[in-house]
């Protein structure tokens, strides 16, 4: 089920919490619990205020990013050489201050083959922050708009983020010379095209 985020977000706490409650049921028994959406991870780990139960599955959430680059990192994942090209790494807020992990991004643009360039690392929101870009159009325009400018500035044809609204966003407002991409995309395109895909 849906992890809550964009309902709390909206001040829909009754459902928040409902989904809260029915993700806590259904997660307890899970080894590990990876999230490929910083928002929805960062949510998760929301649930430590749900008692025992929450404090657990909360304790088990991962980024898929953070996992993969531990996997690189001790050489169970490979590394592929180099090709140079450059890839734009556009931090989510929700990865950067929520899970505190956004480095493991880098790790897994390079170990994909590109070279990661920090794109505006600590500034600004895009913009997208959940339901904010639904409530507040004119603002989080704005705040896509600078994203943008610091994509352009950058001189990337690509950039990676590990959130799916981020990504909208940035597709958004970037034109049509930038691609967005998740990061995990890259990583499993070098798998494919290495044959261990």
């Amino acid at each position: 089920t849906c992890c809550g985020a964009l309902a709390a977000h909206a001040g829909y706490a009754s459902d928040a919490e409902d989904m809260a409650m029915r993700n806590i049921d259904a997660m307890g028994d899970a080894d590990v619990i990876v999230a490929d959406v910083a928002g929805c991870g960062a949510h998760l780990r929301t649930y430590q205020r749900h008692g025992e139960a929450g404090r657990l599955v909360a304790s088990k959430v991962v980024d898929v990013n953070d996992l993969v680059a531990r996997a690189i990192e001790d050489g169970r994942l490979p590394v592929f050489e180099s090709h140079g090209s450059l890839v734009g790494v556009q931090d989510p807020c929700h990865l950067e201050h929520g899970l505190r992990s956004h480095t493991a991004v880098d790790v897994v643009v390079t170990a994909a083959g590109f070279v990661p360039v920090p794109i505006d690392r600590g500034g600004l929101c895009c913009g997208a922050a959940g339901s904010y870009q639904l409530e507040h159009p004119e603002m989080a325009s704005e705040l896509g708009r600078r994203k943008a400018a610091a994509v352009s500035a950058s001189g990337v044809s690509l950039v990676a983020s590990a959130n799916a609204g981020c990504e909208m966003q940035l597709r958004r407002f970037v034109g049509g010379g930038v691609g967005v991409v998740h990061p995990i995309e890259l990583y499993a395109e070098a798998l494919d095209r290495s044959g261990r895909g």
